[in-house]
């Protein structure tokens, strides 16, 4: 009996340096993309432009007073550029396998705390794909300094899934809900849009009315249903994971979510990991799922 429990209790440690350096390298990966874009738009930071400091900081009372003079240095134009040149070169330091693991922890930390800092230098635009990064980031970091604890380690990787999967389900909810996204209009509508539109694919969801219905319903199931996969039987566990970037390519092509494509491909080496460890349901207790899950001894 002890054996049997003690064999329940332990970590499945097969794989698990291996995933978090995949996590690490895709989200990097993306971060490193995103930062050059913001490189080469800098402009858009600039004092006499929408996302001037002088007016993001009045959004809150504290950045108004001594806080916001003191970050006014990084956060105001050119030296936000800064941030960002940070955040590419962290992200090069992550993509390189063989850098030094003080470095890597290093990058990490810069990458999470920059997270935070352009999360409050600016809202607008920080979308799903930011806060992934950002729980991915804050995760990741969190791992690394619990290195001598694969306990700690796997839990972060679970901690990345479980978010994953609970930003999809939201999406999906959220969609099913809506009159607008059953009927097919929001879809059709959102690629008339400026920012996420494309002429040809509008002009094609107008004139095909059962079209936009089916690509709305298709994006429902997909998100809806995603979080089944780390209960899902391996081959169909790797079939959500293959719409599911199939889903966010798409969304990089034809509504320049390039960032999306990244940031949620970065958590699916944690997805596949947790769905490999809790494998199907069928003849496991409840109980047992979530013993698995929290890493309890009972």
């Amino acid at each position: 009996m002890a054996r049997e429990r003690g064999h329940e209790d332990a970590v499945d440690t097969e794989g698990l340096e291996a995933t978090l350096d995949n996590v690490e390298q895709l989200t990097a990966f993306g971060t490193l993309i995103s930062s050059l874009e913001y490189l080469a738009a800098g402009k858009s930071f600039a004092d006499d432009d929408l996302l001037s400091w002088d007016v993001a900081r009045t959004r809150h009372k504290a950045l108004a007073g001594r806080v916001g003079d003191l970050l006014t240095p990084l956060m105001k134009s050119p030296g936000i550029n800064v941030v960002f040149a940070a955040r590419a070169a962290g992200s090069v330091v992550l993509l390189v396998p063989r850098a030094p693991a003080a470095a890597k922890t290093t990058a990490t930390a810069v990458l999470t705390a920059s997270n935070y800092a352009l999360h409050l230098r600016t809202p607008y635009g920080s979308d799903g794909s930011e806060h992934i990064s950002m729980i991915t980031y804050t995760s990741l970091l969190a791992s690394r300094l619990a290195r001598s604890d694969e306990r700690a380690q796997q839990a972060c990787l679970h901690f990345i899934a479980l978010q994953s999967c609970l930003s999809y389900g939201v999406a999906g909810i959220s969609k099913l809900v809506s009159p607008v996204w059953r009927n097919g209009t929001a879809v059709r509508d959102i690629f008339r849009t400026h920012m996420y539109g494309h002429s040809r694919v509008y002009e094609l969801l107008k004139s095909k009315p059962w079209a936009a219905r089916l690509l709305a319903w298709v994006t429902i199931t997909g998100e809806t249903g995603f979080p089944l996969v780390l209960i899902a039987p391996k081959p169909v566990a790797r079939g959500i994971l293959a719409s599911g970037l199939s889903f966010h390519g798409g969304n990089a092509v034809f509504m320049g979510l390039n960032r999306f494509l990244w940031a949620f491909l970065g958590t699916y080496p944690a997805v596949a990991y947790t769905s490999r460890n809790l494998g199907p349901i069928r003849g496991r207790s409840k109980s047992r799922l979530v013993a698995r899950l929290t890493g309890s001894k009972r």
